[in-house]
């Protein structure tokens, strides 16, 4: 049972998480626009007041759900959004395959870096959106709201997967 988040218990690290951690992923929907699955990340939830900064991701656990993800059509439709794309994956999960990549993961990839993209690390991304919007504290109808889409978009991902 975690109680890291439980405070005069033995095992919390929440103070640790305040003070060392600026941004901490929470829900990972399956549109490329991370900002428009998301749009008031980075917030703050004051209900989990030890976690400053909490934001969504793009699903791409493993290489299949990340090609979906990253398409052609997807791509296009983000720049045409003006939008960002914060992947959630794990590249152990079949991305390279007898010391081959993906092939087409990787033709996906040499396609986004031909464009007008700005690809920089997360933290720099919500810091920028962070200074150029100001804090913001979602409401608990929010959450909830994240919470049904993120649990429908789980239900509907998890046949199949591998």
């Amino acid at each position: 049972m975690s109680q890291g988040h439980i405070e005069g218990s033995p095992l919390f690290w929440g103070d640790l998480c305040r003070e060392k951690t600026k941004y901490v992923r929470n829900f990972v929907f399956g549109d490329v626009n991370t900002f428009k699955a998301c749009p008031v990340m980075p917030y703050h939830d004051a209900a989990r007041p030890f976690v400053n900064y909490w934001f969504a991701s793009s699903e791409g656990a493993n290489v299949d759900s990340f090609n979906v993800t990253v398409s052609e059509a997807s791509q296009d439709r983000l720049a045409m959004e003006g939008g960002a794309c914060i992947m959630y994956t794990h590249f152990a999960s079949r991305f390279l395959e007898n010391g081959r990549l993906n092939e087409r993961f990787k033709m996906l990839m040499e396609r986004l870096s031909k464009m007008n993209g700005w690809f920089v690390p997360v933290n720099t991304l919500l810091d920028y959106i962070l200074r150029a919007r100001g804090h913001y504290v979602i409401t608990q109808k929010e959450r909830s709201a994240l919470e049904a889409r993120w649990i429908w978009h789980k239900i509907a991902n998890t046949r199949g997967r591998s």
